[in-house]
Parts: structure tokens; C-alpha cells; sequence
């Protein structure tokens, strides 16, 4: 039980027709989309057409840390909001609204002169001394949106369980009316944080993704092969590896145009997204791979740029498929037609030593011989296409 009794007694309370067009309205701009700063500030600016109030208090709180959090106050400088905070922090429990809605969970709209006098109220070091005065307020009226359950992100009011909406005049002259309207647009109020979630969900998934492309390099090219769009990654890679051929525009170099073309012409009509084997260009040390998606559905194509090290044959990229390094060794000099004596001239061992390491290269391969392990090592990694067994 609460050692807080509420003085507010049981009335029947009517709406008004203006009233309830503004209830209206205020719905309507709520469920306007926007991510959660945008609500916020959004909030403070339309209760008070619903909703007389001098002054409108958006709080992320963490009751179960006994704290407030950065909160929303309309034209209240930095400094000042955080004393608020401070205050906030350090006399949390001196709220009777806050204490009731630890002991009840009750986020229906109340105010403090449900549970404290003015003379009690003025006494109040934090709550009163420390911030209503401050505002030239004597009243406060509080609605809690129960947002514990609700799955928030980082980016924003981080570790917040609830919002707590306050809204203070400077006399103790909130109505019945007041609190049905703020009880009515409470899960209105909750619905709008819950969309504000979802946009900033959406917004920060976008943000991954232009990095992803900034990453990769990326063009949309119209269905007929013309440029639409170009990351900087990408105008920089075909600026670095077209070079000798292209001056760098807003089209394709002209090698890379035909083969766009081309990879475009055979895509079947019937499939709408589909993904052809990529084009690699070598470098000395680099390799640049682009991969031609189409979407007929939309009429659009996706050339994504990828820069990675060159995978030219080396013992370095043999030791790709579980080769020690002088494994790695042995079988690229083999693969080069190199002989036994001659690998162990180079590798400065013993013959025997170089055909136990041959031994070891076609147990760990499955192979028998130097050409199958050769061939083996090319196929797996992708180098040469396989040879189809059919024929």
C-alpha cells in the first residue's frame, strides 16, 4: 500500500466539442512519423494546445536506478537543465508521483496536489526549493509512458524504462477535464514513442548501410547500363584502376561498359533479382572485384566495387588451404615445373625432405600426384574453373 493518498475524489468529468477537436488534432500531429528527438521536442510543443501548461518536461526515467535522465525542456538553457537533473537525481524519491508510481505502476495522470498540500509542498528542499520555484510553478501534473518493454536503441535516451511527461502552471488549477485529456492521448502518447522507435530503428539501419556501400563502392545503373549513381569509394577505385583508359565522369570507363552491357543482356527476364559471376581486374598487389546485380522489377542494376589483395598463385595464398609454409613452398615451385633436386636447391633442404613434403601436400589435398595437387590447389581457390566431370 501506498502511504500516499490521493485527495482527488471520483467526479464524473464531460468533453467538449472544441475539446475533442483538439484532442484530434494533437493525434493527428503524434502520429506524424519522426524519430525519437524529433517526438520529444514534438510533444512539449503540442500538449499545451490540448492542455494549458507554462511549462512541458519530457523525462527519460530509470526508476529502478531512482534516476532522471537528459530530459526535453523548452527553452531551458544547458546549465540550468542540469541542475535540474542533478536535483532530480539527488531527491528522486521527495516526488509523491514518482514514489507512487514505484509502489502502483498506475501511469494514469495525476498531480501532486493529489498528495500534498501547498504548505507540504513548499517544504520540499529538491522538489519544490530546487526546481518548481525555479519555474515560478505550483502545480504539476504527470502522465508515464511505460516504455520498459519497449525494445529502445542506443542512439538515443539509453537505458530509459519509462518517459515522464510533466506539464506546471504557476497556480494549483489543473481540472478534472485536464487529467481525463491527458489519460485519453496516454496510449496515443505511447503509440508515437513506440513508431519514434521503429523510425530510429529504420534511420540507424540506413546510416550501416550507406557505410556498407561507402565501404564496398556501389553504382545504380539505369536498366539500359547508364550511371544513376556513384559512391565517392567507387569513383575512386575506377579512378585507380582505369586510369590509363578513363577520365574520370559520371559514365563507366569503356571496357567496363561493354561487359556491363553484356552481363545485362543475358539476365533472364523472368527472374526479378538476379546475381552473374564477378568481374576481377589484378593489380600487382590488388584486386578489384565487381559484382553486377539486375532488378528488372525496378529497372535498375547494382554494380558493387570491392577492392581485396591480389590473389595471384603464391606460397603466401597456398597456405589458403591448410599447407604449412614450406608445404606452401614445395608445392609452388612444383606447380611452376620445377624438379625435386631443383626445389630443394631452392628451398636449401634435402631431396627426401622435399618428397615427404609432397607426401603431406597430397594426404591434406586428396590427391596423388603433383599435377592433381596442382590442379587441386588452382580449382579450390578459385583461380581456374573446375573441370566438369560429365565430359
Amino acid at each position: 500500500m501506498s502511504q500516499f493518498v490521493c485527495k482527488r475524489r471520483g467526479a464524473m468529468t464531460t468533453l467538449k466539442s472544441a475539446d475533442i477537436q483538439q484532442i484530434q488534432h494533437c493525434i493527428q500531429e503524434l502520429y506524424t512519423l519522426c524519430d525519437l528527438e524529433t517526438l520529444a521536442t514534438k510533444v512539449i510543443s503540442v500538449l499545451p494546445e490540448v492542455v494549458a501548461s507554462d511549462l512541458v518536461v519530457w523525462s527519460p526515467a530509470n526508476f529502478s536506478q531512482h534516476r532522471i535522465l537528459p530530459a526535453v525542456i523548452k527553452d531551458l538553457d544547458s546549465l540550468a537543465l542540469e541542475e535540474v537533473e542533478q536535483t532530480a537525481y539527488h531527491h528522486f524519491y521527495e516526488h509523491p508521483l514518482a514514489r507512487h508510481y514505484v509502489e502502483t505502476h498506475d501511469a494514469r495522470a495525476y498531480k501532486i496536489s493529489d498528495f500534498l498540500s501547498s504548505s507540504e509542498l513548499h517544504q520540499l528542499e529538491g522538489l519544490y526549493h530546487g526546481f518548481l520555484r525555479l519555474v515560478d510553478a505550483e502545480e504539476q501534473m504527470i502522465v508515464v509512458l511505460p516504455t520498459a518493454s519497449t525494445d529502445t536503441l542506443d542512439i538515443s535516451f539509453q537505458h530509459a524504462t519509462d518517459i515522464v511527461i510533466a506539464l506546471h502552471r504557476p497556480k494549483r488549477n489543473f481540472t478534472e477535464r485536464d487529467r481525463l485529456v491527458l489519460n485519453l492521448l496516454q496510449p496515443h502518447l505511447l503509440q508515437a514513442y513506440k513508431n519514434a522507435i521503429a523510425v530510429s530503428r529504420m534511420q540507424h539501419e540506413l546510416a550501416q548501410l550507406h557505410k556498407v556501400q561507402e565501404h564496398l563502392g556501389m553504382i545504380t545503373l539505369a536498366i539500359n547500363g547508364r550511371v544513376q549513381t556513384m559512391t565517392q569509394k567507387a569513383w575512386e577505385l575506377l579512378t585507380r584502376y582505369f586510369h590509363d583508359t578513363w577520365s574520370p565522369s559520371f559514365h563507366l570507363p569503356e571496357l567496363l561498359q561493354h561487359w556491363v552491357n553484356y552481363q545485362i543482356s543475358l539476365f533472364n527476364c523472368d527472374d526479378v533479382t538476379q546475381l552473374r559471376a564477378p568481374l576481377q581486374i589484378e593489380q600487382e598487389k590488388t584486386c578489384l572485384i565487381l559484382r553486377l546485380s539486375c532488378d528488372r522489377s525496378q529497372a535498375q542494376c547494382f554494380l558493387l566495387l570491392e577492392e581485396q589483395p591480389s590473389s595471384r598463385f603464391s606460397p603466401k595464398v597456398l597456405e589458403m588451404l591448410g599447407l604449412t609454409k614450406r608445404e606452401a613452398e614445395v608445392l609452388f615451385w612444383g606447380a611452376n615445373d620445377k624438379s625435386t633436386k631443383e626445389i630443394a636447391s631452392i628451398l636449401g633442404c634435402r631431396e627426401k625432405t622435399v618428397e615427404k613434403h609432397f607426401e603431406h601436400i597430397y594426404e591434406k589435398l586428396g590427391v596423388q600426384t603433383r599435377m592433381a595437387a596442382t590442379m587441386k590447389a588452382l580449382t579450390t581457390l578459385g583461380l581456374i574453373n573446375p573441370i566438369n566431370s560429365n565430359l
